[in-house]
């Protein structure tokens, strides 16, 4: 009896610990931070203690079960031939994995140009001085008015909120027929038996994210697979009609609705030359102590210490009296400074293929 006995013990022992085996990886190559989904088996249903190397290179994987792994390529791996090693309790199981030299990659950053407006904020009116007649100008820098956009944008890591972009354009359909057999299943064999509707949500749930997790549909978009809405940018403000071609600039974030086409919205700041604090002060008072003097006449003093839209356009840098136009200067440094005016800005932009665009065209 205690030779069987030691022998059905050493058979448990031996089942017990077996060693993880790779069947296959998807993709073959790729740079890093792409996606890798490694198939096997005794991976076990949690990480735990175990492992995953790229070379000498140790990887942190998204999700991890008993015959499949989801991993990115870890930073520092490759470039070139590295082998993968998945370690569990102490075995190890290996295959090879090509990792690509890095290159510009449009789903991490990506040239925008675009379209907008500051539809919130105070309206301000810039100034020149017109040599001509020694008086202010006003300009339409500072006007709320249509602009174009020439800037970067970093794609944001979260996938969240980009579920429903993701499946219009590569989700495979097949979620719906799993979804209806998993369904089927709960009922065990009865047609009759109704299931909660959470429990119904959580399924179809569950048959959308295995969906998401493998290859796009036939004829859908791979450049949407694990789709990340989300990006930050920096812009440049142009106005063409304006007397200020770069109008400022603009910091925000977008939500990419296509890869296509984003709506924006960011702080936008304008440089403005408004009049300074001394000249206003000096062109009301000598308003209200001339109210009857042209050109003082057209003038009212309360918009001119205020700094209303348009109030200083005109006005005349030299002193007037009964008799005419002097050669004394109503303020003797400049009549005005630079002010950074802010407000919100909304937009919209459209991603520019610069592999496309300086890509030699063949014959």
């Amino acid at each position: 009896m205690r030779p069987s006995i030691h022998i059905c013990f050493l058979l448990l022992l031996t089942g017990a610990d077996q060693a993880p085996t790779i069947t296959d990886i998807k993709p073959k190559s790729g740079a890093v931070r792409d996606t890798v989904a490694i198939e096997g088996t005794g991976f076990g249903d949690k990480q735990d203690s175990s492992t995953i190397t790229f070379g000498d290179k140790p990887a942190s994987p998204e999700k991890w079960a008993d015959k499949s792994i989801i991993v990115s390529v870890p930073a520092g791996a490759g470039p070139g031939d590295v082998v993968i090693t998945v370690t569990v309790t102490g075995k190890s199981a290996n295959t090879h994995f090509y990792v690509t030299s890095p290159k510009y990659d449009q789903t991490h950053f990506e040239v925008l140009t675009g379209i907008g407006a500051v539809l919130a904020g105070v309206e301000s009116t810039s100034y020149k001085v017109d040599v001509i007649s020694n008086a202010l100008s006003a300009t339409n820098v500072g006007r709320k008015q249509v602009e174009l956009l020439l800037g970067g944008g970093f794609i944001m890591p979260w996938r969240k909120g980009g579920a429903w972009i993701e499946d219009s354009f590569c989700t495979s359909n097949e979620w719906r027929v799993r979804a209806k057999a998993d369904i089927q299943q709960a009922k065990k064999g009865d047609t009759n038996a109704k299931i909660e509707k959470s429990e119904q949500k959580k399924t179809i749930k569950a048959a959308k994210e295995y969906a998401r997790e493998q290859d796009c549909r036939p004829g859908g978009d791979p450049a949407y697979k694990r789709y990340r809405p989300w990006e930050t940018f920096l812009s440049i403000r142009f106005a063409p009609g304006s007397e200020q071609t770069i109008n400022g600039f603009v910091l925000g974030g977008g939500y990419r609705i296509t890869k296509y086409f984003s709506v924006l919205v960011g702080y936008s700041v304008t440089p403005i030359e408004e009049p300074s604090p001394g000249f206003r002060v000096a062109a009301a008072q000598i308003v209200s102590a001339n109210p009857t003097i042209s050109p003082y006449n057209r003038y009212a003093a309360s918009d001119l210490l205020q700094n209303k839209p348009g109030a200083f356009d005109g006005f005349p840098l030299f002193v007037y009296n009964a008799s005419g136009v002097t050669t004394t200067k109503l303020f003797l440094t400049s009549p005005t400074v630079t002010h950074h005016r802010s407000g919100i800005y909304f937009g919209v932009g459209i991603p520019l293929n610069l592999t496309a665009l300086f890509k030699p065209t063949g014959k």
